[in-house]
């Protein structure tokens, strides 16, 4: 075994006594007389430096430091000299080198005493020449840890203090490191953090735990102070033990005295704790991240835990900066890590788990979602607020609703959001996190489609808005989720009388959904707000205010500000701290006014704000604006310098984000900008501007060339254009703001054709500036601009199915330009009602809301026909087409194709090919359903030949599969499986995965019903393995079917073909799918019933009618009636089948249903075998009247 140094405590001498464990026996040297070397009142400095001195470092203080400092160098030598002075203790230290040190005693005040500081002149720190420190309570040997770990995961259990103040939380840095390693590992929290939630948890999972963290708990005499009282050591090590977890990490709070954290700890230890990682005060700023990384890298990795707190010692001391009241400081916090033994622990490596390489076709498991990925909150995301959060987390346990409000700037998004990506990322919220901003006018509609696609993909945007609502309801009320709706403030209009986002009703309908979700649910909902109460908020809800940073946390934001502005600490002085207590920790008042720290002593600054703030008087839009906040912008802003004054204010005109391109084009190209402002401004000029600003505090990097705009900043940006400017010359460059998006629009939509990920992406993050020049657009009657303005926003809601949204938004426009073809006339803008009624009729047949088609329809068309030129103006030809569409749809073919042809028509022969080759297409369609599949294939081929012509290769992929379709059902295959090749590898160059997995699909069923049954499934899987990357349950659905098919149609193992429809049931019913459950059921009847099982075909079969009669289709319900009228008929139950049978027929002839001549065979077989007197007495007493006489078909109709 490695030698153990050991320095014992002979507490009943007062002596130490210094002693070498080896493989050849033990040696010590003579004990030697050791009071101890520290007062209370040095201890008491010793604490204050760790805990208060990095919160004032002014004056003083400093003095005082250096004097610890000093006292900590020199206790190193005095420790040193003691243990190590004599002749024999240095032999074996010598010896010893590279060893393990312990320090053994049972007295908290030795075992706290720190050790760590062992030095000498000539070698320096002991520390660094030995493998690791420890503290034990015996000299005698250890036993060794026998437990059984995980060794695929590295498990962690976090344990978090009834309160988060003064806790020195390591929380987010833990869950940072264990995200950052390369194993599996697993976090788990547990809430309520009591004894009683402590032993179920470990009772539930034992030999689980790797590590059990105490974070941020107060200890005292009596013990840790635990949710529900407190718990001392023997019985929580007790605990802990009994689920053989070996290491236990507590860092207690600033407020627990060291003596009462030693014994705790040693307590620990005695009872059964193998070992014990204690950090007894606060550790600040990149000291946690060092504490977290190397502690979680070494039990990864298998190191010893005195060798992973040796590590982590050596990293703080080459790096020992912390936030300080002057920035980044040097501290001695690596004396604090400790570590207490009761036995010998030897982590064993967490293995990396190579993912195993999928099997074509075979469905691997979803990855699990916790709702839609959250945004970054501010620039420097969240700093501190650990206690706030841990506050806020714990109001749930009493409010499942909860307002969030503060001051604006004081950071209430980052907490919201910093608590919702916690709660996710710790499983608190295993339902989904769900956050939403509303910065747009768009009120429930969009919280449903958020929450309802992240959940169930874009097939959610088909609901109705009925069944939108309800679905999203009912899993909010199951499942525990967490929903966050910030910017609440502006739904009823902030300040108070500003115009809000959503009407009273809209309010309303949003007020009852929370409190429809959370009323007896199983999900929170955090409410953001500037202001503490909103007047239409009637749901029950806690309160919570959110005020400045405190303490360490403002020294940690402020040393961050001041690092990136270059503040020279000479210029802080003890000012700095008032500066901080005048703006009461605000953390946006910080970012404007620690920068001036660059250029401005603190005293100066300090007493310019009080004089300033002195003399302010708030206006009446300042509500929710702390007076502090207005005073250091103003001070910030008239430090600038006059370029910057001049054109800073124009941000006004920006919502949320400003793109270096568009702010250039506007103040570099045209007149308006100049002849207002005075000068044009080059890419150049733009960007020095937007880089002083950034360095000012007055905006927000997101990249290098786009800056987001802090909320409460439009504001003071206004005020200040307002006060520049005329309100004529503020018009003339909102309108110039008006044509540069407008410009922007349309080429945004040219970027939503070329590449449609990039360009929803870019249009989603111009949303807001987007409609804010839409907003002007319609205020100065810009209808042709309003237009380009909304198309691509309409065209990306389209997109997303996010219908509800885009028709408010039309509603909106509508009401402005016109509702009627007359108002709109009045008002100029019947070319913009023409494009909102005409997309929102194509809109209502995708849709398939016919009803509500046909009125826009009859709408455009009366308009467009009292028009000069009307007929033959290709609107109304576009209209023709859209009724054909609807017809279409209605099976109406015979109206379809003279509404087609009528379009046809007016677009013949005129420049717009390609809405020519969409009625030849439509056409195609018609002829189609018809079953004229020659003239359907001449149709489709002229659309093809001009989608050919013009290179619109989506569009031949359309007309690629109707061309294959057709000849499918001409049973001309060769041909089909053309068309199909040549549609496949259109979509394969374009990387189309979803279009490719129908493709394939089709190229099966070609092959399937030529009895090629080998490539049929080559082709399912393909197209099953494709779903399944994608994650398209419905389609995997489909193809399992299929597959089942094959194999059936193989007659050799009915397993597998059971097993395939079984697969498709499955998935079926995870979508909700009734119909298609119901179908897989019947086809399992069938599979049984040609396998002449009749027992598990009636089961399945009746499994099927119970699907089909929830849902009321009738022709299903026919069919399956059939099927169990056949069951019992073979079964030579007459009186059964007859009564399968006339149920059939009752329902197909009183409904006209495609089974009647079937139904009419199967009564006429069962008539015959009963015979004709017993069958009409039967049917008499059956239906009640006489019995049918046209029950005789021809055998060839039957299919």
């Amino acid at each position: 075994m490695a030698d153990l140094l050991q320095i014992v405590d002979l507490a009943d001498s007062g002596q130490v006594q210094l002693s070498i464990l080896g493989e050849s026996g033990t040696e010590s040297a003579p004990p030697i007389n050791f009071p101890l070397p520290l007062t209370e009142a040095e201890l008491a400095e010793i604490r204050w430096y760790h805990t208060e001195y990095p919160l004032n470092t002014f004056g003083e203080a400093k003095a005082r430091a250096e004097q610890v400092e000093t006292g900590l160098k020199d206790l190193g030598r005095l420790l040193y000299e003691a243990v190590f002075g004599g002749e024999e203790a240095r032999a074996l230290l010598d010896k010893a080198l590279n060893s393990h040190l312990s320090i053994v005693s049972t007295r908290p005040e030795f075992l706290g005493l720190p050790w760590e500081l062992l030095n000498h002149d000539n070698s320096g720190y002991l520390v660094s020449q030995l493998s690791g420190v420890s503290r034990r309570l015996s000299a005698e040997g250890l036993g060794s840890f026998t437990g059984s770990l995980p060794t695929d995961q590295l498990n962690v259990l976090l344990l978090l203090p009834p309160s988060g103040e003064n806790s020195g939380s390591l929380s987010a840095e833990e869950l940072a490191s264990l995200e950052s390693l390369k194993i599996e590992a697993e976090l788990d929290c547990l809430r309520p953090s009591t004894l009683t939630q402590l032993q179920e948890q470990l009772a539930e999972k034992p030999t689980h735990y790797h590590l059990v963290h105490l974070d941020g708990f107060t200890v005292d005499s009596q013990g840790i102070q635990m949710d529900g009282g407190a718990v001392d050591a023997a019985t929580l090590a007790q605990v802990i033990a009994s689920a053989e977890s070996p290491l236990v990490l507590l860092n207690a709070s600033g407020d627990s005295p060291q003596d009462n954290v030693m014994s705790f700890c040693a307590g620990l230890a005695q009872s059964g704790v193998p070992q014990v990682l204690v950090l007894p005060l606060p550790i600040a700023g990149a000291g946690r991240v060092l504490v977290s990384e190397f502690l979680f890298r070494g039990l990864a990795e298998g190191t010893p835990v005195t060798q992973t707190v040796a590590n982590i010692r050596q990293g703080m001391m080459e790096h020992p900066q912390r936030p300080s009241a002057t920035g980044p400081m040097v501290t001695w916090d690596w004396t604090l890590p400790i570590v207490f033994e009761s036995q010998e622990y030897d982590p064993t490596a967490i293995t990396v788990q190579e993912p195993e390489t999928p099997l074509p076709g075979v469905p691997q498991p979803a990855e699990e979602s916790h709702g839609p990925d959250l945004p970054r909150g501010g620039p420097y995301g969240l700093i501190g607020r650990h206690a706030e959060m841990l506050a806020l987390e714990r109001k749930f346990q009493d409010d499942q609703v909860v307002m969030l409000s503060g001051d604006v700037g004081v950071g209430k998004s980052e907490v919201a959001l910093g608590l919702a990506a916690w709660l996710r990322k710790t499983g608190a919220r295993p339902g989904g996190v769900f956050y939403l901003a509303f910065e747009v006018g768009a009120g429930l509609e969009r919280v449903l489609h958020e929450i309802g696609t992240a959940l169930a993909g874009l097939d959610f945007g088909n609901l109705r808005a009925d069944e939108r609502r309800t679905w999203v309801t009912e899993y909010l009320r199951e499942q525990p989720a967490l929903l966050v709706f910030d910017s609440l403030q502006n739904l009823a209009g902030f300040p108070a009388g500003a115009p809000g986002l959503l009407d009273e009703q809209e309010m309303a309908d949003l007020d009852s959904f929370i409190k429809d979700v959370t009323e007896g649910g199983q999900t929170w909902t955090l409410l953001v707000s500037r202001r503490n109460h909103e007047s239409w908020l009637n749901v029950s809800h806690g309160e919570f205010q959110l005020g400045g940073l405190k303490g360490h946390d403002r020294i940690v934001m402020g040393t961050r500000l001041l690092e990136e502005a270059g503040a020279d600490p000479i210029r802080l002085g003890p000012e700095y701290l008032e500066v901080l207590d005048l703006v009461e920790g605000h953390p946006l008042a910080m970012e404007i006014a620690l920068p001036v720290l660059k250029d401005v002593p603190a005293s100066i600054l300090l007493n310019e704000l009080r004089s300033q703030l002195e003399q302010h008087q708030p206006g009446a839009d300042e509500e929710g604006r702390p007076d502090y906040l207005t005073v250091v912008m103003d001070h910030s802003y008239s430090r600038m310098t006059h370029r910057s004054r001049v054109h800073l204010p124009f941000m006004f005109m920006f919502r949320s984000r400003v793109m270096m391109d568009i702010l250039t084009h506007i103040t570099q190209e045209g007149q308006v900008y100049r002849s207002v402002t005075g000068e044009q401004l080059g890419y150049g000029a733009c960007r020095t501007l937007l880089r002083i600003a950034r360095a000012d505090g007055f905006l927000e990097p997101i990249t290098p060339s786009v800056y987001q705009i802090n909320s409460s900043l439009p504001w003071f940006f206004g005020r200040s254009l307002y006060r520049q400017f005329s309100q004529s010359a503020v018009a003339q460059l909102e309108q110039e703001v008006v044509r540069v998006y407008a410009d922007t629009a349309d080429y945004f939509m040219e970027t939503l054709y070329e590449n449609q990920d990039a360009g929803t992406t870019a249009i989603l993050a111009e949303e807001g500036n987007i409609t804010q020049a839409l907003g002007l657009a319609l205020e100065a009657g810009q209808w042709e601009n309003a237009q380009l303005l909304v198309q691509p926003l309409a065209q990306v809601y389209r997109m997303q199915k996010r219908y509800p949204e885009l028709r408010r938004l039309r509603r909106q426009l509508l009401e402005v330009a016109g509702v009627t073809a007359e108002e709109a006339t009045k008002t100029g803008g019947v070319q913009l009602w023409l494009y909102l009624m005409g997309t929102e009729a194509s809109e209502c047949i995708e849709t398939r809301e016919f009803e509500r088609a046909d009125d826009l329809n009859q709408q455009l068309l009366a308009y467009l026909s009292s028009t000069e030129d009307g007929e033959t103006d290709p609107r109304t030809a576009a209209v023709y087409h859209q009724m054909g569409q609807v017809a279409q749809n209605r099976w109406q073919l015979a109206e379809a194709e003279e509404l087609f042809t009528k379009s046809l028509a007016i677009l013949e022969g005129g420049e717009d090919e390609e809405t020519v080759a969409d009625d030849y297409y439509g056409l195609g369609l018609v002829s189609q359903y018809q079953r004229r599949y020659t003239e359907a294939k001449e149709w489709f081929s002229k659309a093809l030949e001009i989608h050919q012509r013009i290179g619109d290769a989506e569009e031949m992929i359309k007309d690629y599969r109707s061309l294959g379709v057709c000849a499918q059902y001409k049973f001309e295959y060769d041909e089909a499986s053309s068309w199909y090749q040549r549609a496949r590898e259109i979509v394969e160059e374009n990387r189309d995965e979803e279009t490719a997995v129908l493709i394939y699909h089709s190229l099966g069923t070609v092959c399937h019903a030529q009895y090629q049954l080998d490539e049929a499934e080559s082709w399912y899987q393909q197209s099953l393995t494709l779903s399944d990357r994608m994650g398209n349950d419905a389609q995997m659905a489909t193809e399992f079917h299929h597959l089942g098919l094959v194999e059936q149609a193989r007659d050799m193992i009915l397993e597998d073909a059971e097993h395939y429809y079984l697969m498709a049931m499955e998935k079926w019913q995870g979508l909700g799918d009734r119909r298609a459950e119901g179908d897989e059921c019947r086809q399992l009847g069938v599979l049984f019933h040609e396998k002449r099982d009749l027992d598990k075909a009636e089961e399945w079969y009746v499994k099927a009618k119970d699907a089909f009669e929830e849902i009321q289709d009738l022709n299903r319900i026919c069919r399956t009636y059939g099927q169990l009228g056949m069951i019992a008929e073979e079964r030579d139950d007459i009186p059964g089948a007859l009564l399968w049978a006339g149920r059939t027929y009752q329902q197909a002839e009183g409904n006209n249903l495609p089974v009647l001549v079937q139904a009419k065979a199967h009564l006429a077989r069962l008539r015959d075998k009963h015979g004709e007197e017993n069958f009409a007495a039967w049917w008499r007493e059956f239906a009640g009247e006489d019995p049918p006489t046209d029950l005789e078909v021809d055998a060839e109709t039957i299919l």
